[in-house]
């Protein structure tokens, strides 16, 4: 075999570090961030720290993401590869442990289950996620190494309710409405995934529809199918709201007693 000529062997150095006028292009297309959310790039190291079991969910589920869910046809059989179940079960389990992290010294539990009203006469639909003060009317688990781990919460105790949606694209407008029967009045959206044509339009629908907001992890292009957006601002200003969703105890005795005092200086 001959050698290649320094010449040859230049040239070829040159391809790779120096990348043709396509593939920078390629290469921007890939890396733009999503239109929506933070038109931040880069988070603080704190915030971007706070988030980061987020972004690593992010990189996990997109492994699966060409998979589709499993359906059933007019002719009475199944295709697709994964349940909507399972793949629904497994974005809101992992928020959920994120939430445990991000809200731990808040002093409030973080659950999977149903709200029970103050007579304990009914039942709320599935809750994905649940924020609430300390404390259970009943637990369903397995007890050692638990698979299922679903709650039923007093409904005066909730601070707050986040709903989990894989690939998202429509809003159910009813959620937020039957749960503010139970006296919920801040229910988040958080999604897998959403059309990057589509999430300024979602946003704005879910706020309409009586939700405190909508996030997602990343978004798609159905132009390009190997396209997936990502928003570090979007994950950050998640995780922001919902620590301010959180009604921080023993403010209002705080100004009652400043106020007491203030009157007894005067």
């Amino acid at each position: 075999m001959s050698r290649p000529t320094k010449h040859a062997r230049t040239i070829k150095l040159r391809a790779r570090t120096h990348p043709t006028r396509g593939t920078r292009r390629k290469a921007d297309r890939s890396s733009r961030p999503s239109a929506a959310g933070s038109t931040r790039s880069k988070a603080p190291f704190g915030p971007a720290l706070s988030i980061e079991a987020l972004a690593g969910l992010t990189t996990e589920l997109q492994v699966v993401r060409q998979y589709p869910p499993v359906t059933k046809r007019a002719d009475g059989k199944y295709e697709g590869d994964i349940l909507g179940f399972v793949r629904g079960l497994r974005l809101s389990a992992r928020v959920l442990y994120f939430l445990r992290e991000h809200l731990s010294e808040t002093g409030l539990e973080v659950s999977w289950g149903h709200l029970l009203d103050d007579q304990q006469e009914s039942c709320s639909p599935e809750c994905d996620i649940i924020v609430h003060a300390q404390g259970v009317v009943r637990r369903w688990n397995g007890f050692e190494n638990p698979v299922m781990n679903f709650s039923f919460v007093q409904a005066s105790k909730v601070q707050f309710v986040v709903s989990c949606k894989s690939l998202l694209g429509s809003i159910d407008a009813d959620y937020p409405k039957t749960l503010k029967k139970y006296g919920v009045r801040k229910v988040f959206l958080f999604a897998e995934s959403c059309d990057e044509s589509q999430i300024e339009r979602l946003r704005k629908r879910a706020i309409e529809s009586g939700y405190s907001g909508l996030w997602c992890l990343y978004t798609t292009n159905k132009k390009e199918p190997s396209f997936l957006g990502t928003n570090g601002g979007m994950l950050v200003e998640f995780g922001q709201k919902l620590l301010a969703a959180v009604k921080p105890k023993g403010r209002k005795r705080k100004r009652r007693t400043s106020q007491r005092k203030t009157r007894k200086q005067r």
